[in-house]
């Protein structure tokens, strides 16, 4: 695109609103040494066609506006559910994982095996749950983005996080187990 181009609209508008000024100017002058209704009339039409292009460039300028502010409201409600979704996940993968490795792990095996397993549960249920936001998120934002998405973000994590996590710490007990027990 060049620049003469990018200017072209510019200098239109420029060139219109000095016609309706040039107009207006010479018409008041016109009227001041002479009044004729007919040209009374034109003055008024001259007034509220500029009336009507100043309240057109506000609806464009407002509409602009609406987009932008649209726009930015759907990237700050991504990150922040991002942000939630990240923070209650470690959360829960903390706490499951501390339960879990309580109850099926024997005292000497709990001491080396804990600090793995909830290293590898943590890098895993994190990429997952990165996919799984990278997908849902951008579905669920609309037009009431605030609203919708803190409810049903917040559910959908609870029921995802509990799953994932179940079956993920299940798994990685049961190889560390196994692991454990073929080396004895």
């Amino acid at each position: 695109m060049s620049v003469t181009s990018r200017f072209q609209g510019w200098q239109s508008m420029f060139h219109i609103e000095l016609l309706y000024g040039v107009l207006f100017v010479g018409g008041f002058a016109a009227l001041v040494f002479r009044f004729d209704p007919r040209l009374a009339a034109f003055e008024g039409g001259l007034v509220v066609g500029y009336i009507l292009r100043v309240w057109e460039k506000m609806s464009i300028y407002e509409r602009v506006i609406q987009e932008a502010v649209s726009e930015e409201a759907e990237q700050q409600v991504q990150v922040e559910a991002e942000e939630r979704v990240q923070a209650e996940v470690e959360d829960t993968v903390g706490d499951e994982v501390a339960d879990e490795v309580a109850e099926r792990v024997p005292e000497q095996v709990d001491e080396r095996v804990a600090d793995e397993v909830t290293a590898e549960v943590e890098d895993t249920v994190s990429e997952e749950v990165a996919d799984e936001v990278a997908e849902q998120v951008p579905e669920q934002v609309g037009e009431h983005v605030e609203d919708a998405v803190s409810e049903e973000v917040e559910e959908q994590v609870r029921e995802e996080v509990q799953d994932t996590v179940s079956e993920e710490v299940a798994e990685r007990v049961d190889e560390r187990l196994d692991d454990e027990a073929t080396t004895e």
